[in-house]
């Protein structure tokens, strides 16, 4: 039999979640104690029954909703704190029980609510009873919190507002995580694919944990987010079937089954990493976050060493993929797997050959501009930067690549000309997005792949990247290209800070000779 109504389990929490018309309000109850999760749970129910009211009358959102609701719990928090001090529960909750309060305009605690402090009198008898103090107020109270007729109902308008800090900035998890998101996305620090992804992992940890709120965080909730991401399987709502399923429900099901749990260690440090940002945001802003709480002190460590995540392809895979009918002639510009006499200079026979000769990254290449291709000191250069299609990876992935000879004989330059002349911002303009959240270079995926499979056969651990890696082995390989001209060429840090910091950028001649180092392809 369950507990109460709409009230679940997330670990050994409570959480009240409750459906209405498609669109889900869940609130953590934060307790092990079923008396205690049933009287909230009920406050919750009376709370969300108003709200939802509203929310078909069409005056509030499903937003509201939930800080509404959310108020009402973290009132009834404090009314059940002051009762278990030996506060009188007829008092415990000054301004009524008007549950219409919680919809309008209103100021939660600033911090989380202590126990109210038993007061000692000098004169007082050691055994006589102490009179509790009186019960801490939430919010000021409005129109809706006091007695008489309700006139403000005309104004539904005014929302309930999430708790606030002195700050004045939300300690709810997700509006921490919306204002960080909207940091990065200004500064260019994060792609939509990054801030969805970090958005995504704030919410998991919520649903796991149950709790919301980020002063309320312990480290007890961070190895429970990390014991529940050992027991997830690692395709977890893939399917359209488990998009909606509550996590505790994956699990179960997949503990029922025997099926394959446990996310890689990869992915919980990169889990364990954005949470933390999460944290340092918030206090950044002023919020008050537990200073014991570390989700580093709980990261993995692989075994593996990280240079086998991927191989690089060598010199013979190299020549053997540029053997391919997109280079040496297809049998049209639709049937460039087939062999034949047409040769189309576009973004699929130059984006390969860039990488080849410039150890760039998929994204860097594929979302370059034709102001991206310059000059200096009379040599043509590729400058890798930020630009209107895409950000980078970090801050020293900005720098610039000397042209490989081969390349300019192919006629790369002509290709830039020829765009300029056509008023194309983009360089491969006939490369785009699949949706405003992918990356420019998931496109080329698909055709990429069934090319190196043609020349190489299936090898799962080479990819489009192990150009890089292969750009990379065949510089090392050349004693006279210096470690620091290797890692500017290939948007690395040196490792030292004499040469991060302080070592100046090296001369355009010394990239070029490095560039020039590469072996041509074909």
């Amino acid at each position: 039999m369950a507990l109460a109504n709409y009230v679940i389990r997330r670990g050994a929490f409570y959480a009240w979640r409750r459906v209405w018309r498609g669109k889900a309000v869940q609130i953590p109850l934060s307790t092990t104690d079923p008396a205690r999760a049933r009287r909230l749970a009920s406050v919750a129910t009376a709370a969300s029954s108003v709200g939802c009211g509203l929310l078909d009358a069409g005056r509030i959102t499903i937003h509201d909703v939930k800080k509404g609701v959310h108020a009402a719990v973290q009132r009834e928090m404090l009314a059940l704190d002051y009762e278990d001090a030996g506060g009188d529960p007829e008092n415990a909750r000054p301004g009524g029980h008007d549950f219409f309060f919680f919809f309008i305009s209103g100021e939660e605690p600033d911090e989380e609510p202590e126990p109210p402090k038993k007061r000692h009198s000098r004169s007082a008898s050691p055994k006589a009873p102490v009179a509790p103090s009186s019960p801490p107020d939430s919010a000021p109270l409005t129109p809706f919190g006091q007695s008489g007729p309700v006139k403000a109902v005309e104004r539904p308008q005014r929302a309930a507002q999430t708790p606030q800090t002195p700050s004045g900035a939300s300690p709810l998890i997700m509006d921490a995580v919306q204002r960080l998101s909207r940091v990065h996305k200004r500064t260019g620090r994060a792609s939509d694919k990054s801030i969805e992804q970090f958005t995504g992992i704030a919410a998991l940890f919520v649903e796991i944990t149950g709790v919301d709120d980020v002063r309320a965080v312990r480290q007890h909730h961070i190895a429970a987010f990390v014991d529940a991401m050992d027991r997830l399987p690692p395709t977890y709502r893939r399917s359209a079937a488990e998009r909606d399923k509550p996590i505790a429900a994956i699990i179960a099901e997949a503990e029922a089954t025997g099926a394959e749990t446990g996310l890689s260690a990869a992915t919980v440090n990169r889990n364990l990493i954005q949470l933390g940002k999460v944290f340092k945001g918030a206090q950044s802003e002023g919020i008050r976050v537990d200073p014991s709480v570390n989700p580093s002190l709980l990261r993995r460590f692989e075994k593996k060493n990280a240079k086998d995540d991927r191989d690089p392809f060598t010199p013979d895979d190299v020549k053997r993929i540029f053997a391919a009918p997109v280079w040496t002639g297809a049998k049209s510009a639709k049937r460039r797997r087939d062999p034949g006499e047409i040769v189309v200079k576009d973004w699929l026979y130059w984006v390969p050959l860039i990488a080849a000769y410039t150890g760039a990254r998929r994204e860097e290449i594929c979302g370059l501009e034709t102001a991206d291709i310059d000059e200096e000191d009379g040599v043509p250069v590729i400058i890798v930067r930020p630009n209107a299609r895409r950000g980078l990876k970090n801050a020293q992935s900005q720098r610039r690549i000397p042209i490989h000879s081969h390349l300019i004989d192919l006629g790369f330059l002509d290709y830039v000309r020829e765009q300029r002349m056509k008023d194309r911002t983009n360089l491969f303009h006939d490369l785009n997005r699949k949706s405003p959240k992918s990356q420019i270079g998931d496109s080329t995926a698909y055709l990429w792949r069934n090319i190196q499979n043609d020349m190489l056969g299936p090898q799962a651990k080479k990819s489009f990247h192990s150009f890089r890696h292969y750009a990379v082995q065949g510089l090392r390989a050349e004693s006279d290209v210096e470690k620091h001209v290797r890692a500017e060429l290939f948007g690395h840090l040196v490792g030292d800070i004499e040469d991060d910091r302080y070592g100046g950028r090296a001369p355009i001649t010394a990239l070029r000779a490095a560039v020039e180092a590469l072996p041509r392809v074909f």
